[in-house]
């Protein structure tokens, strides 16, 4: 007999943590079709009632109505219908088809509760930097590399990914996050990578970023972003680190000034690649490859001073690329 499948608690947005089971529509043992409210959950602004992908049964609830647990837990068990369509297994998953979900008015008591994570958002002191990043070298060099075969494809969210990563090494002082008064100093260098999902925005974070070479970074961020879209990250995926990068080119929007994910201390917004015109050194037009990106930082942590020097360095990296390819 297979093993069964596992719903997760949701991340249905970027700053949720946690979030609390309201309803369990349907009973250990019910029979259940493709859309089908499943499951009730509540997070800071509303109650989201997620649809079941596909038929099945309901084995086990492990999490009951009203408790409030982190995003990643196991809440239940269940079984797809004999002949039905399976999703693919994941190590622990919920399944990989993304489900549909209905937004209602929470209840009074529902939002006072829900109201402590938008305050402990509030809470953070944001201040933000901004610059444009030269991609015409980066661009060339990952062409060349893609163009050979010999790895696996390398996309810009890699190169970025593996220049912040670099870069908070080079800054200890940035790979800090605030916490109980005072800042706590990370040891490993875990960089999150926002994705855009069904259920919203997930943070799934890469573990020692710093220290893989760039095919392995893009094989184990490509898995980190198949688990987040197929809804089914572990727990080891999600909580950590203390800077994430939130990759909106794709949305043609050319700055983001994103909020900073509680438990950590910055976020790296990054806007689509523009081509422009800039001055050569005579002074004469030159049609430029740039990419705004702008850094949300928590103040109680980074000084500007301190910020401005990382983000400087990321820069740098991807302006000056060849290092990034080298490793």
């Amino acid at each position: 007999m297979a093993a069964p499948h596992q719903i997760l608690m949701p991340k249905l947005g970027l700053t949720m943590t946690e979030g609390t089971v309201t309803e369990w529509p349907l009973a250990e043992g019910a029979q259940f079709a493709p859309g089908d409210i499943w499951l009730v959950v509540e997070n800071d602004k509303v109650a989201n009632e997620i649809e079941a992908p596909g038929a099945g049964r309901l084995l086990k609830i492990l999490v009951p109505q009203g408790e409030t647990v982190p995003v990643g837990t196991v809440l239940a068990e269940w079984e797809p219908q004999a002949g039905a369509r399976e999703p693919a297994p994941a190590a622990v998953a919920a399944p990989p088809t993304v489900p549909e979900r209905r937004w209602r008015k929470a209840s009074p008591v529902e939002l006072a509760a829900a109201r402590k994570l938008t305050e402990s958002k509030q809470t953070i002191p944001h201040f933000y930097l901004a610059t444009e990043i030269e991609l015409g070298p980066l661009q060339e060099l990952r062409a060349q590399r893609n163009a050979r075969g010999t790895g696996i494809r390398i996309t810009l969210t890699h190169l970025i990914v593996a220049a912040v990563a670099r870069a908070l090494a080079r800054h200890p002082a940035v790979n800090r996050v605030w916490q109980d008064d005072g800042f706590t100093e990370l040891e490993s260098i875990d960089v999150g990578v926002a994705v855009q999902t069904g259920q919203g925005l997930l943070a799934p974070v890469l573990r020692a970023a710093d220290r893989r070479s760039l095919d392995d970074l893009a094989r184990e961020t490509g898995a980190l972003i198949e688990r987040a879209r197929a809804m089914a990250l572990t727990p080891g995926d999600v909580g950590g680190g203390a800077l994430t990068v939130s990759n909106a080119g794709m949305h043609d929007v050319t700055w983001m000034s994103s909020i900073i994910n509680p438990g950590q201390s910055a976020i790296l917004g990054v806007g689509a690649e523009r081509a422009v015109f800039r001055p050569d050194a005579g002074g004469a037009p030159r049609l430029a490859r740039e990419l705004g990106v702008v850094l949300s930082c928590d103040h109680r942590v980074l000084d500007g001073v301190r910020a401005l020097a990382f983000l400087n360095d990321v820069r740098s990296a991807l302006e000056a690329p060849q290092a990034l390819f080298d490793r």
